[in-house]
């Protein structure tokens, strides 16, 4: 990611924005070719690097069941990396359960609940947000910090613990399933299973495409040799070639852009500092200047109605999003 010093365009777009804005803008912003790289990556079946091996086949198809399985095995991986990573999961879960009370309250009935808290109450309550803020944007500062001095030689024992993450049964899936999915097809794993082995021939081409070793399911390998039987010669044609081949998902920078535009707004949204389509258009507009010379960014020529409208659909995009058990 492009150091603060060196990107005079982003700092005037974010001149009146918080820190947290600031720094959720900056990373959404130049993340776009990273994505891209991924899944591009998964898309050709390339090995990724750092996960050696895959856990035995049982335990890999259990982690499609229930997206809280796989939620709770990543960031239990998160937090033994240590004590910053686990603070920052912390944080998260608690920014994700306060959002998930809110998306039930309307803001007529907070102002309500608030206007009956006395003065006193209210200070409190005023003073413990400001905290937490505060807390959220320290613990951001220094994770950017890490990341400047991220090129110092690991420890042996920060070999190590890397080691255990990227073996962890939970973190290899979502690297090479979950993430994929949600980006490639717009759907999460668990669901996508569901309708395949429901019958659904659709869903039943992307999952063997992403991921082989769901021909191993008890019910699509059911489906799978009743399809033999009968002589089902489009659905076997069907699933031998998905064994056969890679994601057949386009994979488009303009399309990736969009989604983090829409999660974004999202973002911005849920913490009350909501950015307007265009603000957002002119963030990226801004991060081409800096980093690439351009006037604006190549990829979102479009007109303000487009760009707004992909911004909408991409906000109904991530809420696909599964969320923690609540506390």
């Amino acid at each position: 990611m492009p150091q603060d010093k060196t990107m005079r365009y982003f700092e005037e777009w974010a001149k009146d924005k918080s820190l947290l804005i600031k720094n959720a803008s900056l990373l959404v912003a130049t993340s776009g070719e990273d994505f891209i790289a991924f899944l591009k990556m998964i898309k050709s079946g390339e090995r990724i690097k750092r996960i050696i091996h895959l856990p035995p086949i049982r335990e890999w198809l259990s982690l499609y069941r229930n997206h809280r399985t796989v939620y709770q095995g990543v960031t239990t991986a998160f937090r033994e990396l240590g004590e910053e990573s686990a603070h920052m999961i912390d944080l998260y879960e608690e920014m994700l359960f306060g959002f998930h009370m809110l998306k039930h309250i309307t803001t007529s009935e907070l102002e309500e609940i608030i206007n009956e808290l006395n003065l006193a109450e209210q200070k409190i309550l005023l003073e413990k947000a400001k905290a937490c803020w505060l807390e959220i944007e320290h613990t951001l500062m220094n994770e950017m910090k890490d990341t400047e001095e991220e090129n110092q030689e690991p420890s042996k024992d920060e070999r190590k613990k890397a080691r255990q993450f990227f073996c962890d049964p939970a973190i290899v899936f979502y690297i090479r399933v979950w993430i994929p999915c949600f980006l490639l097809y717009g759907e999460y794993p668990p669901y996508l299973l569901r309708k395949a082995r429901s019958g659904d021939e659709d869903a039943l081409d992307k999952l063997l495409r992403l991921d082989k070793s769901v021909l191993d399911d008890p019910k699509i390998m059911d489906i799978f040799h009743r399809q033999a039987v009968a002589k089902a010669t489009g659905t076997m044609t069907l699933m031998t070639k998905a064994i056969q081949s890679t994601p057949k998902a386009k994979i488009e920078i303009q399309r990736i852009k969009y989604l983090l535009a829409g999660f974004l707004s999202m973002l911005s949204i849920l913490l009350h500092q909501k950015l307007p389509a265009a603000e957002i258009h002119r963030l990226f507009d801004a991060v081409a200047r800096d980093t690439t010379g351009e006037l604006v960014d190549p990829d979102l020529i479009v007109s303000p109605e487009t760009f707004e409208k992909a911004v909408q659909r991409a906000r109904t995009f991530w809420q696909i999003i599964p969320q923690p058990d609540k506390k």
